[in-house]
């Protein structure tokens, strides 16, 4: 089975929602950037992603969702984490301190040194 197969429902909800999405693969993992028309319709395919991988223990798959009208404010925006990742590799890409973004993200985060590919992490401005 295909990445993209196994991802089909993912791919059908976007299509159903609104969400327009480009899609690349390599070294076996499929990387979807997408902007979602709104919040709920962005809920709605890391719920899908959630059903299809619960714990995001695959690896094989980089979903990156934006809403169509962006950081409003100046914000940092988001990042989705990605296998190998920890918060000071994240801060350093960002220029900020891994304490940061904990602080930013502590509703999601319980423990800095404990974060899984697939979360959406907020990163301060």
């Amino acid at each position: 089975m295909s990445l993209q197969e196994k991802y089909q429902s993912l791919l059908e909800l976007a299509n159903s929602n609104g969400t327009t999405y480009e899609l690349s693969e390599g070294d076996g993992v499929l990387h979807i950037n997408a902007t979602a028309p709104s919040d709920e319709a962005k809920q709605a395919l890391w719920d899908e992603y959630a059903r299809i991988d619960p714990d995001y223990q695959s690896g094989d798959l980089v979903l990156n969702v934006t809403t169509g009208a962006g950081d409003a404010g100046g914000g940092g925006g988001t990042y989705t984490v990605e296998p190998g990742d920890n918060l000071s590799k994240i801060g350093a890409k960002y220029g900020i301190s891994w304490n940061a973004i904990y602080e930013a993200n502590r509703d999601i985060i319980s423990d800095p040194d404990l974060i899984h590919p697939g979360q959406e992490l907020k990163i301060p401005g």
